[in-house]
C-alpha cells in the first residue's frame, strides 16, 4: 500500500497539498458532469441540445477569457486568484439548483464554465510559482493522475444519484461540489504566497503572450493531439459499434482500460517531459503513436468478431499512450517556453490550442470515419503526421525567440522587492 501511494502522491508538502485540492475538485467535477446534464434535461425540462449548447458556449467563452484570467494571476499572485475562481465555481454551482429556464442554464453555464477554465490558468501559474522548475511538469503529472482516479469514481457515484431519480439527490450533487470548491479554495490559500508583478510605474509592457506568434504556434500545434482522447471516448465505441463485428459491451471497457493507465503511468511517462528537448521529442512520439492508432483502427472494419476485438483494445492502449505523452509534452512546452513572470497569461494563451480539438474534435473523430469508413481514420491519421512534420521546428522557432532565462529571474526580483 505504500509504494501504491507513493506512486500516486508526491512527498509530503506544497505539491501534496496541491495534489489534495485536485483530489477533492475531481470528485465534485465528476458528481457535476455526470448527473448534472441528466438533471437539467430530466428535472428542469430542457432538451439534451439546450444542454449541449450551453456547454459548448461556456467551452468557446472561456477559452477566450483565459488570457485575461492569466493577467490577474500574474497581477496579483495565481494563489488567490486560484482560490477566487474556485469560489466562483462553488456559486455558480449554488445558483444550479435555483435554474428553471434555459435562459438562467445558460448564464449559470457560462459562469460554471469560466470560473472552471480561469481557474485552470490560474492553478498552472499557481504550480509553477510554489514548485519551481525542477518540480512542476512532475506535479502536473501526479495531479493529472489523481484528478482521473476521482473524476471516474465520482462518476459511478453520480450513476447511483441516476439510477435512485430524486430530486433531492441531484441537487445534492451540486451542493456537495460547492462544499467542495469551497473547501478547495480554502487549501489553496494555505499555500505558499507566490507574488504578483505589478505594473510598472513608467507604463513599460513587455511583449504580450498573444503577439508572441511562435509560442501560439507550439500552442497550436500541441492542442492537435488533444483529438486522440476524444478519438478514445467518442470515435473509437461509435466505430465498434457501427463498422465492426466487436462485441458492443467492448466499448465500455475503453474508458476503464484508459483511466487505469492515466492513474498508473502519467507520473512514470512524464519523466523527460520537464526540458523543452523531452518534451518536443514526447510530442513527436505522440503524434506517431496517433497514426498508428488511426490506421489499425481503420483495418478492424474486415477483421472477425474476437480479432476485431483483441485489435480494438490494442488501439485503445495506444491511444491513451498518446494521451499520456501528448499531456506530458503539453506541460513541459507550456512552462519552458513561458517566462517565469508572466506563466499565468502564457498558460491562457497555450490553453487556445484547444480550440481545435473542443470544437472541431468530436465530429471530426465521429463523422468522417461514420461517412467515409477506414478512409475517414486516415484522414485522421494524416493530421497527426501534420503535427509530427512541423512539431520540430515549430519547437524551435519558439526556442530561438525566448527572452534569456536571468531577464525573466530578474522581472519576477524586481517584483518581489516591490511588494
Amino acid at each position: 500500500m505504500a509504494r501504491l501511494m507513493s506512486r500516486l502522491l508526491p512527498a509530503p508538502g506544497p505539491g501534496r497539498l496541491l495534489v489534495l485540492c485536485t483530489a477533492v475538485a475531481s470528485l465534485g467535477n465528476g458528481l457535476y458532469v455526470t448527473g448534472g446534464a441528466v438533471y437539467f434535461v430530466h428535472v428542469v425540462g430542457l432538451s439534451p441540445a439546450q444542454v449541449g449548447l450551453g456547454m459548448s458556449l461556456a467551452g468557446i467563452l472561456a477559452l477566450a477569457l483565459g488570457v485575461p484570467a492569466g493577467h490577474l494571476a500574474d497581477r496579483f499572485g495565481p494563489r488567490g486568484t486560484t482560490a477566487v475562481f474556485a469560489l466562483g465555481k462553488a456559486a455558480a454551482l449554488v445558483a444550479a439548483a435555483f435554474v428553471h429556464s434555459f435562459p438562467a442554464y445558460l448564464v449559470m453555464a457560462v459562469v460554471h464554465g469560466l470560473a472552471e477554465q480561469s481557474g485552470h490558468v490560474a492553478r498552472g501559474a499557481l504550480v509553477s510559482g510554489v514548485m519551481g522548475k525542477e518540480g512542476r511538469v512532475r506535479l502536473s503529472a501526479y495531479m493529472r493522475s489523481v484528478f482521473n482516479g476521482g473524476f471516474s469514481l465520482a462518476a459511478l457515484m453520480a450513476g447511483l444519484v441516476i439510477a435512485a431519480d430524486s430530486t433531492t439527490a441531484y441537487l445534492a450533487l451540486f451542493w456537495g461540489n460547492a462544499v467542495a470548491m469551497v473547501l478547495v479554495a480554502g487549501l489553496y490559500m494555505r499555500l505558499p504566497k507566490v507574488p504578483g508583478i505589478p505594473r510598472d510605474p513608467r507604463g513599460a509592457r513587455p511583449r504580450g503572450a498573444v503577439r508572441d506568434l511562435p509560442y501560439l504556434a507550439v500552442a497550436q500545434v500541441s492542442g492537435i493531439v488533444r483529438i486522440g482522447p476524444t478519438a478514445l471516448a467518442v470515435g473509437l465505441p461509435l466505430w465498434l459499434v457501427a463498422h465492426t463485428d466487436a462485441p458492443r459491451a467492448l466499448a465500455a471497457w475503453f474508458m476503464l482500460v484508459n483511466t487505469l493507465m492515466v492513474v498508473f503511468l502519467q507520473v512514470r511517462l512524464a519523466r523527460d517531459a520537464d526540458t523543452v528537448r523531452g518534451a518536443a521529442r514526447l510530442q513527436r512520439l505522440t503524434a506517431v503513436v496517433l497514426v498508428v492508432a488511426c490506421v489499425v483502427t481503420a483495418m478492424t472494419g474486415a477483421l472477425p468478431t474476437w480479432a476485431a476485438a483483441a485489435v480494438l483494445l490494442c488501439v485503445a492502449v495506444l491511444f491513451t499512450v498518446g494521451e499520456i505523452w501528448g499531456e506530458a509534452a503539453r506541460w513541459g512546452l507550456r512552462y519552458e517556453l513561458a517566462p517565469a513572470h508572466a506563466q499565468g497569461q502564457y498558460g491562457g494563451v497555450f490553453a487556445t490550442g484547444d480550440a481545435l480539438a473542443l470544437i472541431a474534435g468530436p465530429a471530426l473523430v465521429t463523422a468522417v470515419p461514420d461517412r467515409l469508413g477506414a478512409p475517414g481514420w486516415l484522414l485522421i491519421a494524416l493530421l497527426f503526421l501534420g503535427v509530427l512534420a512541423v512539431s520540430g521546428p515549430v519547437v524551435r522557432w519558439a526556442e530561438r525567440t525566448r527572452v534569456p532565462d536571468h531577464e525573466s529571474a530578474d522581472a519576477v526580483r524586481t517584483a518581489v522587492k516591490a511588494t
